[in-house]
């Protein structure tokens, strides 16, 4: 049984030649898969002149034409045929140098096409704007045509002998020079010293002796320097020596005294002086 089971003959022949088969069919299928591929690529007519694609029917873009726009005609400037001797104005507006006679509506920074004023002039109202060369004085009553004529095509005009309404406004006067109005200074406040006060106390104010002091049984004696103004009055009070547990009642006592006011050249004067107090030890 084993004897039918081992081959006596080799099959390497056999394989070589299944081998070039397969790599046979393999070499045709490629060649003709590339071969599809490039006929797809170059045998297809693509038709450039046919279609959509037709260069003969694509239309150039027109050209931009700039058109101008039309001259503007500059208006010829309006003249007055009548030979004016007055400052013609749309609104009376008063110089820069007048004091205004009204408050403004509405505040504008825009520059008004109506010029101001000549405050030396005869102004008058009118329909339009003009300055003449030989212009009235500002106080002048006649007529603003003198040549017998109205205002001309300015519109609305008025007749000769008629004087339009005029600006009322005078003319301005130069203000007074400043004067600076010089301080009158009060003379310095004159003070007499007077010494030791207690004699010419109206009203001398024992001070209380001190609990503090008297637990320590301190005494001595406190001068206090004071200044009186002109109605007698204690105004300050500085005790400048003594045992510090009495200054603080002596200073207090000093305040509340009156004294009789000091005259110099009959008048009332601050002074100054010293009043002392003795304080006992108890």
């Amino acid at each position: 049984m084993l004897d039918q089971l081992i081959e006596s003959s080799s099959h390497s022949v056999e394989n070589k030649r299944r081998g070039g088969f397969l790599l046979s069919t393999f070499f045709v299928i490629c060649t003709i898969f590339l071969g599809g591929i490039l006929w797809s690529l170059f045998a297809k007519d693509l038709g450039l002149n046919t279609g959509n694609l037709e260069m003969s029917a694509l239309i150039a873009p027109l050209a931009m034409i700039e058109v101008q726009p039309p001259p503007i005609e500059k208006q010829p400037k309006k003249e007055s045929q009548a030979a004016l001797n007055a400052e013609v104005r749309t609104k009376i507006i008063q110089a820069i140098n007048e004091s205004p006679k009204e408050t403004p509506n509405t505040i504008s920074i825009q520059k008004s096409d109506v010029p101001p004023r000549n405050p030396n002039k005869l102004t008058v109202l009118g329909p339009d704007n003009i300055s003449p060369q030989n212009s009235a004085a500002y106080n002048y009553k006649g007529d603003v045509s003198p040549d017998g004529k109205s205002l001309g095509d300015l519109g609305g005009g008025t007749p000769n002998g008629t004087v339009i309404k005029t600006a009322d406004t005078p003319v301005p006067t130069a203000p007074p020079p400043f004067v600076k109005k010089e301080e009158v200074k009060k003379p310095p406040a004159i003070r007499v010293s007077l010494g030791v006060v207690n004699g010419k106390a109206r009203s001398l104010v024992t001070p209380p002796y001190p609990p503090s002091a008297k637990a320590i049984r301190a005494g001595g004696v406190v001068n206090v320097q004071v200044t009186i103004d002109e109605k007698g009055n204690v105004i300050a009070a500085n005790a400048v020596d003594g045992h510090r547990l009495l200054r603080q009642a002596a200073e207090n006592a000093a305040r509340a005294s009156k004294f009789n006011p000091t005259l110099l050249s009959n008048e009332p004067v601050n002074v100054t002086g010293v009043i002392v107090y003795k304080f006992d030890a108890q």
